[in-house]
């Protein structure tokens, strides 16, 4: 099969992994696989995968103005369908909301089925009305919509037909390291994620001031770059946890990091599909995150292989947090719950799902249409 991927960039985040280690796992099993992406590839943070055909686009320019977005958006729709033309594939897979309305304006008349994918909550995360007005226009001409958990189906569902749904977690990459118990690693609390107020590290730094004196040898490290990060540091120096809490910046040893991570933090404000959580749980570490509309509560059985606070409550987060830096053996007991939990999101397991998608819209169209790729040329 001939499968082109869509996406604004490679830039660091969790679509943008999930993207490239979707298209690396088709290649190695044989697919022709081809990955668009609208910058010029020049702040790629992913490498492309060797084998997979890369086209940057550069088309990821700012507009000063209204009429300059729209004749913008316009090149951006021209410039992909001239190269939709010329990978010829056999399905399009297209990552975030407005990549995915550009992309189905670029498809429309080709004959080429496309799946579209939210990577976030879409109920919670807003991209502006007339992006929202076109998602809502375009989006029913989709082959299939796949969302990443069963909370957010409900919404694609008022989208398309149910049929053409498919809720797909992303896969688990697998520790590269050795993995001691949580209740034995050194006394750290790590947060991954972009500094911006969707994951609430500000609630994190206001819960880690409550706890700070009761736990001296413990410190908080968040990783991650984001507009946030001058807010977010002025708010630790004002409660005095500047020795304490390091915002540590993006970081390309994410294993090391968890491995050496007694207790995990994901205080979001909402989720897609939580990433580095699912890294967490799969390194041993000890988590607590929130019950926010979409995610976490897909992956952890509060009590059991984790802990679930509410949203945007920074007393809440102090006590689960107290509880696990009280007593190893429950930070070690958790830990490996969550090793046992994160089996269900193998990569195999996860391909299959998109491969029963892609059996789906693909032979809908040869059926009605004939071949994709001549219907394209």
């Amino acid at each position: 099969m001939r499968i082109c991927g869509v996406i604004a960039s490679l830039g660091a985040g969790g679509a943008e992994r999930v993207m490239v280690e979707l298209c690396a796992a088709w290649h190695a099993r044989g697919d022709a696989v081809s990955l668009l992406t609208l910058d010029d590839g020049r702040s790629d943070f992913y490498a492309a995968p060797a084998g997979v055909r890369r086209v940057a686009l550069d088309l990821a320019s700012a507009s000063a103005s209204a009429a300059a977005a729209l004749r913008a958006n316009i090149r951006r729709v021209r410039t992909l369908r001239r190269a939709l033309r010329t990978e010829r594939p056999d399905v399009i897979v297209s990552f975030t909301d407005r990549t995915n309305v550009l992309v189905l304006m670029a498809a429309r008349g080709l004959g080429i089925p496309v799946v579209v994918s939210e990577r976030i909550d879409p109920r919670r995360h807003a991209i502006g009305r007339a992006w929202h007005l076109l998602r809502r226009l375009l989006y029913p001409s989709a082959a299939a919509l796949v969302v990443q958990t069963e909370a957010v189906r409900a919404w694609a569902e008022a989208v398309l037909p149910a049929h053409r749904v498919a809720v797909i977690p992303n896969p688990l990459r697998r520790a590269s390291v050795a993995l001691s118990p949580a209740g034995t690693r050194p006394s750290q609390i790590t947060g991954m994620g972009r500094l911006v107020a969707q994951k609430g590290f500000d609630v994190a730094i206001d819960a880690f001031g409550f706890i700070a004196t009761a736990f001296p040898d413990w410190q908080l490290r968040i990783f991650g770059e984001g507009p946030d990060r001058a807010l977010l540091q002025a708010r630790i120096d004002a409660g005095g946890l500047g020795g304490r809490i390091t915002l540590s910046g993006r970081t390309s040893t994410v294993d090391a990091e968890l491995a050496a991570s007694s207790v995990f933090l994901l205080p979001s404000r909402y989720e897609g599909f939580p990433n580095a959580l699912l890294e967490a749980m799969a390194h041993g570490c000890a988590c607590v995150a929130t019950t926010c509309d979409s995610g976490p509560a897909d992956l952890i059985t509060d009590g059991v292989s984790g802990r679930l606070v509410p949203v945007d409550d920074a007393a809440a987060l102090a006590a689960a947090l107290t509880s696990l830096l009280r007593d190893a053996s429950a930070r070690s007991r958790m830990g490996a719950e969550a090793i046992a939990t994160t089996e269900r999101f193998a990569p195999a397991t996860v391909l299959q799902a998109w491969d029963r998608v892609f059996a789906s819209v693909v032979t809908s169209v040869v059926t009605s249409v004939g071949s994709p790729a001549r219907r394209a040329a």
